[in-house]
């Protein structure tokens, strides 16, 4: 059975807010709950990534199963997204850079206690958020196992679950990655996944401010990348992920964003 994993960002609680940010990372809270809203008339079933795999063990995995996920651990995850699944009865997998715990705008360390008395997922996006696959051994089992420590020191809970920062990975980090003692890992391709998808190799589609309903629609019952995707995933194994990301950047600067 395939299901989908969604990956946000930046939630705002009005459009308006989105004007001189990055605007494909981030969208309004009412357009996040209307997307959550759409995909419960859908009969989509929530998961955490972690019950997802427990699921995929049992060869158990429902129609339309959805996990949300949250990169970076920003301060509208706890303000923001969490009352919306709370009030819609939905846990997500908050995935978390713990340098970054206490910047403006971010988390701060009690608050990812509070997402886990509420039942969300706690995962780790790494130290410092590095192109993993330019790294030293010793820097990725350390950006990969200390992060994981100090997260479970943190919530008293195991942390399974690993978003690669920028979607950059290969086998060796992957590796690094399954010796940490991670279960799931996410990168940046888009696409469905089954139970028997490489766990530490998701798919994962990016939500974003232009995503629409239209594009969750294709999404939640196609599972198929538009043709603009295609070509950005097809750049992404060209040219590389640092590469990739350096150029979307400077092509979003350009174009305003």
């Amino acid at each position: 059975m395939n299901f989908q994993v969604l990956l946000y960002h930046g939630v705002t609680l009005h459009r308006e807010e989105i004007r001189g940010k990055p605007s494909r990372e981030y969208l309004s809270r009412d357009e996040f709950h209307s997307q959550i809203r759409w995909m419960k008339e859908q009969k989509c079933t929530f998961m955490t990534l972690k019950e997802c795999r427990e699921l995929a063990l049992r060869d158990a995995i429902p129609p339309r199963g959805v996990c949300l996920t949250f990169d970076d651990g920003k301060k509208s995850h706890l303000d923001l997204v969490a009352p919306v699944l709370v009030e819609e009865g939905i846990r997500g997998t908050f995935f978390i850079i713990t340098d970054w715990l206490r910047r403006p705008n971010f988390l701060e360390p009690g608050d990812l206690r509070k997402l886990s008395d509420l039942g969300m997922e706690v995962g780790s996006h790494s130290l410092s958020h590095p192109f993993m696959t330019g790294l030293s051994e010793s820097e990725m089992r350390r950006e990969a196992s200390d992060s994981k420590r100090f997260l479970e020191d943190l919530i008293s809970a195991p942390v399974e679950s690993y978003s690669y920062p920028y979607g950059d990975v290969n086998g060796r980090v992957r590796g690094t990655v399954a010796e940490a003692g991670y279960r799931v890992g996410c990168g940046a391709w888009r696409g469905p996944n089954t139970s028997s998808s490489d766990w530490l190799m998701l798919n994962r589609w990016g939500m974003h401010d232009t995503t629409g309903l239209e594009g969750l629609r294709r999404i939640v019952q196609q599972g198929k990348p538009s043709w603009p995707e295609r070509g950005a995933d097809w750049l992404k194994k060209t040219v590389g992920m640092r590469p990739y990301v350096r150029w979307r950047e400077r092509f979003l600067k350009k174009a305003g964003e």
